[in-house]
């Protein structure tokens, strides 16, 4: 397995998946520049370290070079038989310069790796070659799918995200510690890029708390952090807004939650979404890529991009309607229904073993 360590989607999946193809007796390495963040303590997925080499000739760190050499010698050192990437640039393309056509290749696409950097022209021949070439690509919404087609001519196979129902449930005693009594609690979580308008979700609470007693949790860090807070003071809800650093275990914050609010400008699937509805969280978010296939409007809400009057106004009507508590168990059930994490590892492994032959 081949992923980013740090916050975020596609880290979050490839460690997960691999601790739970590991748990169920399968070999499993992970290869990164530095243990993911989200791998747990306790499992049986060993890390495999891609050393990051700096030579003065170069402008900078060579990671796809890098990672290429550790995957073609460790490959033969572990007797590898096949390996899967996470997020395709430049994952794909290294597994590809290590191993050619000649080695089982799987990989998966996250988002951004195809509708942003994808189509780069710095990045797009070698990553079209790369996937073209491969066993097999999958796709973590129908919404990727079909922009992976467009883009590289490929036709991935879809495969949702996960959530562990038993690690992500409702914690209402936790609810306290975050916020008083009578009070809703929001939580959005993420890596504050621009693209996850961290600001946006302050401006849309703003609105909310002139309706309601509230608070907002920003779970994350990232480069809109500091705007996030500029925009707290300017409206005046710095005191009710509050950030709390990336944390292994966002289950003990989701859990608390009264509602999850989502407001980015690209989203191929919503992981953190889906993990809020697995808390018994409803979710209000922006309409944007696969969202609508995690957030129906049985669990939550959608708005246009950009509507912040729209996304206000539907935490509200959520946060005030005389059905939340059944709303809440229906978030959960449909979770663990359609995205637990048996059904989607068993669907990996079937793409593991058509691309073993």
């Amino acid at each position: 397995m081949v992923a980013y360590p740090v916050l975020g989607g596609s880290g979050t999946v490839a460690a997960e998946l691999a601790h739970r193809l590991a748990r169920m007796g399968h070999g499993v390495y992970i290869f990164a520049t530095a243990r993911p963040f989200r791998l747990p303590e306790d499992t049986k997925a060993v890390y495999v370290p891609v050393p990051l080499p700096y030579y003065p000739v170069f402008p900078g760190p060579l990671y796809t070079l890098s990672l290429a050499g550790t995957l073609e010698r460790e490959a033969r050192r572990l007797g590898l038989d096949l390996v899967h990437t996470h997020y395709a640039v430049p994952h794909a393309a290294a597994a590809y310069l290590a191993f050619g056509e000649a080695f089982p290749l799987v990989h998966t696409l996250h988002g951004t790796d195809v509708s942003v950097l994808g189509l780069d022209p710095a990045f797009h021949g070698p990553t079209r070659r790369a996937l073209q070439a491969a066993r097999a690509t999958t796709a973590v919404s129908q919404a990727l799918a079909r922009e992976a087609e467009k883009a590289f001519g490929i036709k991935p196979v879809v495969i949702p995200n996960a959530v562990d129902p038993e690690r992500f449930r409702p914690r209402p005693e936790r609810k306290r510690l975050y916020a008083a009594e009578g009070e809703a609690l929001l939580v959005h979580a993420s890596n504050f890029r621009p693209i996850k308008r961290v600001p946006d979700i302050v401006r849309a609470f703003a609105k909310v708390r002139k309706r309601l007693p509230a608070r907002l949790l920003l779970l994350g860090k990232g480069p809109e952090e500091e705007e996030a807070r500029r925009v707290a003071r300017e409206l005046g809800v710095e005191a009710w807004v509050r950030f709390l650093p990336p944390t292994p275990h966002p289950e003990e914050v989701l859990g608390a939650a009264d509602l999850f609010l989502l407001a980015s400008e690209e989203e191929s699937f919503g992981q953190a979404a889906l993990e809020a509805l697995a808390s018994g969280v409803p979710v209000v978010a922006t309409a944007v890529g696969g969202v609508g296939e995690v957030v129906t409007p049985e669990v939550g809400r959608l708005v246009e991009l950009g509507d912040l009057e729209g996304l206000a106004e539907a935490a509200v009507e959520l946060l005030t309607h005389p059905r939340l508590p059944e709303i809440r168990k229906r978030a959960r059930a449909y979770a663990i229904e359609r995205f637990h994490p048996e059904r989607i590892t068993r669907a990996y492994l079937e793409v593991y073993e058509k691309a073993l032959g």
